[in-house]
């Protein structure tokens, strides 16, 4: 999400230039052979594209203001939950006291998820730098 919220801002100030990961890598302290890994499963997911060359880099497929981080959760380790039983039908569910919590639990984490854009993760970064001006009433 880190690295995603970077490219974000990086797009915002740049323009149609496609960002180097090792320049994401650097600004974020993130090694760039994790990362390399990382985009190339969101390059599948079409979360972002990939231009190569001396020009290359990453961009977003769509618009960050379009990504959820509900997309990227699922496009990196599958359907979010806070317990396995919240994945399916348990044989155990109609017994079982928590399985309701469970259920619930996974519901509000899917909201959450979804309702989180790329653009609200780097809004929310841009808004905590220091040097940013803080509002109180």
């Amino acid at each position: 999400m880190r690295a995603l919220a970077e490219l974000a801002a990086l797009e915002a100030e740049g323009g149609d230039r496609a960002v180097p990961l090792g320049e994401i890598a650097e600004r974020r302290e993130i090694p760039q052979q994790f990362l390399e890994q990382v985009f190339a499963t969101l390059r599948r997911s079409h979360i972002v594209r990939s231009r190569r060359g001396v020009n290359g880099g990453y961009r977003f497929a769509r618009p960050p203001a379009d990504v959820t981080v509900l997309d990227v959760v699922t496009a990196l380790d599958g359907a979010p939950s806070p317990a396995g039983c919240a994945d399916g039908p348990c044989g155990r569910a109609p017994e079982c006291g928590a399985a309701s919590i469970w259920f619930e639990a996974n519901e509000a984490l899917e909201a959450v998820l979804a309702g989180t854009t790329i653009a609200d993760l780097a809004e929310r970064e841009a808004g905590a730098r220091p040097g940013s001006a803080m509002y109180y009433i």
